[in-house]
């Protein structure tokens, strides 16, 4: 009798650890990718090449679920409240998610979703349509000028890098816009080429599909951009004294902090999959399609960023509420 309790007890606890292994196996069940932007933008663009390759490695099928709204804060939420369990993940923007936690009250903090990787950056530009009458920069602020408050400005949010290209830019040359948050990259465009709006702030990928109907006046960042290389540098264009900081947009992969600590063998798994996916010679042919170039951060170091991202945003949170009062 002491003999069968024993086997009985043997056989249930290498039950239990088979059970254990087994759910270490992650995913066993298709993926949900949540994207907190409106489809059609720069991240959709970003994150869809991503769809076969990945189904091809982990062998599940991913979800793509688009949650628009309060500057990406309403697709960051889901996650938090439902991705315990890594079966739905994030396609993560910086600074967008750090800034939602600085310069709004979600429910998560900037600990709660942990980066699996970034892998791609690109950098605001203004652009509008090729019948404005605006040429470049200067042009637009010498109007800005004479119409104060006149010239319609769209931006994907008012917690963005682009948008604060707009508030510092106001700021510096004593200028005034009607800045609007039009929720989400693919609105910009279409309000631009509608002619709802006068002037667009964007990314050059997101926009690259309309480079021809579009004249972008300038970009910032150091250097100009392949996708409008016409187009030159703020530093290029703007007088001395203006001082309009290098912002930049980051793409990549988050989860929930509970999944990457209680099933660090998925959490890897997803990272090294993620990581082979962007450095495949398809994914490339997308990049090469976007004009953008593949920089890749691991998670620890992506992590490490996103900290000292919300250190540099802390100094422009006045900027960001006086926008969000308009």
């Amino acid at each position: 009798m002491n003999k069968m309790i024993l086997k009985a007890s043997v056989a249930a606890a290498i039950l239990a650890v088979s059970g254990g292994a087994a759910q270490a196996e992650w995913p066993e069940e298709a993926v949900r990718l949540v994207i907190s932007f409106s489809p059609g933008g720069g991240m959709d663009q970003s994150v869809l090449p991503l769809k076969p390759l990945l189904e091809e490695d982990l062998g599940q099928t991913f979800l793509y679920d688009y949650r628009p709204g309060a500057s990406g804060r309403i697709g960051f939420e889901y996650v938090y409240m439902n991705g315990e369990d890594g079966y739905t993940v994030s396609a993560l923007s910086e600074p967008h998610f750090t800034n939602t936690t600085i310069f709004d009250e979600p429910r998560y903090t900037i600990e709660d979703l942990v980066p699996v990787g970034l892998f791609m950056r690109d950098v605001p530009v203004w652009f509008v349509r090729n019948d404005s009458p605006y040429q470049d920069m200067n042009d637009l602020i010498e109007a800005a000028r004479e119409m104060p408050g006149e010239i319609t400005v769209a931006t994907g949010s008012f917690t963005g890098e682009q948008y604060l290209t707009v508030a510092i830019l106001e700021e510096q040359a004593d200028v005034q816009f009607r800045a609007v948050n039009v929720q989400g990259g693919a609105p910009v465009m279409s309000n631009v080429l509608g002619g709802h709006m006068d002037v667009g702030v964007s990314r050059p990928a997101s926009i690259a599909g309309i480079a021809d109907e579009v004249r972008a006046l300038g970009v910032v960042s150091p250097e100009r951009n392949n996708i409008f290389p016409d187009a030159p540098t703020f530093d290029e264009q703007l007088p001395e004294e203006y001082d309009i900081p290098h912002f930049s947009s980051s793409r990549g992969f988050a989860v929930h902090r509970q999944f990457a600590e209680e099933n660090p063998e998925g959490f890897a798994r997803l990272e090294q999959a993620l990581h082979d996916a962007v450095h495949s010679d398809a994914y490339g042919e997308a990049l090469d399609r976007m004009g953008l170039d593949l920089e890749w951060v691991p998670s620890e170091a992506a992590q490490e960023e996103i900290l000292a991202t919300a250190r540099m945003m802390e100094q422009y949170r006045e900027l960001v509420v006086a926008a969000q009062d308009r």
